[in-house]
């Protein structure tokens, strides 16, 4: 997968290496700025995508601009924007190597897989489809609903891998895996307001 001649796990690694103390988010913004908005999306994914939603408030921190993202696809905007709280957000130069270093090797993986085919699902028109696909998956990664932020991001990072390569295949193989993380996310709130509701009714009937 390259994007002006360079690998995307080589242009995270270089951020990786340059990094200094905290990696803010505007420092991502503004390193890929000037290419697709696939990009982001892929960048703004891999710390849910690789396991690390975990850490306290991350997912939300990487879940809210990729929602920002999507609503500029839809509307063909061509630069990226973040309000100015989002673009303060950082975290530490560690963690941040942390995400490359374990996204690295596939990474590696779908780059050896990757080549142009079934490129109407990766033209602009299709980008502003797709954006209504990634502000879906991106509320779901924002909201703190145990065990739905994985599925999604995998979804969002392997559509974001398609779209920076025109390669269709791997968008479609990105919105099976999204339908799934959706259904996922349906399922595990419904579990929870139904759990809800059963502990509400319990208390209401005095305990018994």
């Amino acid at each position: 997968m390259s994007t002006n001649g360079r690998k995307t796990s080589e242009i995270l690694e270089q951020l990786a290496r340059n990094a200094t103390t905290r990696v803010a988010l505007g420092d991502l913004v503004s390193s890929l700025g000037d290419r697709a908005f696939g990009l982001l999306m892929l960048t703004f994914s891999l710390p849910n995508a690789v396991g690390l939603g975990t850490i306290p408030g991350l997912s939300t921190v990487f879940g809210l601009p990729q929602a920002i993202f999507a609503v500029q696809m839809i509307f063909g905007l061509q630069k990226p924007w973040l309000p100015r709280f989002l673009m303060e957000k950082s975290l530490s130069a560690e963690d941040f190597r942390s995400i490359v270093s374990k996204a690295h090797p596939q990474l590696n993986r779908f780059e050896q897989m990757l080549k142009p085919r079934l490129e109407a699902l990766t033209s602009p028109l299709a980008e502003r489809v797709l954006g209504v696909i990634f502000l879906i998956l991106a509320v779901i990664v924002a909201l703190p609903i145990p065990l739905a932020n994985w599925p999604p991001a995998i979804a969002m990072a392997v559509i974001s891998i398609g779209l920076v390569e025109h390669d269709g295949l791997f968008v479609l193989i990105g919105l099976v895996i999204g339908v799934v993380a959706i259904a996922i996310a349906l399922a595990v709130v419904t579990v929870g307001v139904a759990a809800v509701w059963f502990a509400a009714s319990w208390l209401m009937r005095g305990g018994t």
